[in-house]
């Protein structure tokens, strides 16, 4: 597996393009730039086949109706994501995010659901919080995780749907899933592991494996 990190839009979220050993691809969180993101898939020689979303704030899908036009990947996002996703405009926080095209998923996730179109396999997670539609996609033994952890920090909670509570809990069940040398790769910053972040994350004190 082969991750690049594209850092996009004006708030520079992480968009990984994800790909398998022959070249098909998954991109996570396309949220700006779809234009400089079908250039990469293009000049890299690979076919965006998915397009996962991990929650619906507009940093985090802005590009996603673009690049799905341009590539013919099919979109994947949770039930409660589907309608930022398909009226991007009414969810916008603050301004000057305006304008941007909305799209009807193509595959509306939850928990347990296992995304198989490209080789290997990715496991869908729900891990609310930051935000009511919060995924979190398993491949490869790594975790995309978008705004729900970050290397030393939390997401934001207090956007409507947010809840800190609901968020810790979510770290802790991929804490009980995963091995603490789970790669995490997050939707803003570098990239991290779950040992460090229980080790080292001042949100998390007190987080351990359970059983």
């Amino acid at each position: 597996m082969k991750i690049v990190c594209v850092p996009v839009g004006p708030l520079q979220a992480n968009c990984y393009l994800v790909s398998d050993g022959e070249g098909r691809t998954c991109a996570i969180d396309p949220g700006g730039e779809p234009e400089r993101l079908a250039a990469i898939v293009e000049q890299r020689g690979l076919t965006l086949t998915h397009i996962l979303l991990t929650h619906g704030h507009i940093d985090h899908l802005g590009g996603v109706a673009e690049l799905a036009r341009a590539t013919g990947a099919l979109v994947g996002c949770a039930r409660d994501t589907a309608p930022m996703l398909r009226a991007p405009d009414r969810y916008v926080p603050f301004p000057g995010f305006e304008g941007v095209p909305g799209r009807e998923p193509d595959l509306v996730l939850k928990e347990g659901d296992v995304v198989r179109k490209m080789k290997g396999m990715w496991a869908v997670i729900e891990t609310p919080g930051h935000s009511p539609g919060c995924l979190t996609y398993e491949a490869g033994g790594s975790l995309f995780c978008g705004d729900l952890l970050f290397y030393r920090s939390v997401g934001r909670t207090d956007f409507p749907g947010g809840d800190f509570n609901t968020l810790v809990a979510s770290v802790q069940k991929l804490i009980d899933r995963y091995p603490p040398s789970t790669q995490v790769f997050p939707g803003h910053m570098q990239a991290t592991t779950l040992g460090d972040e229980m080790r080292a994350n001042p949100f998390l004190t007190g987080l351990v494996p359970r059983g």
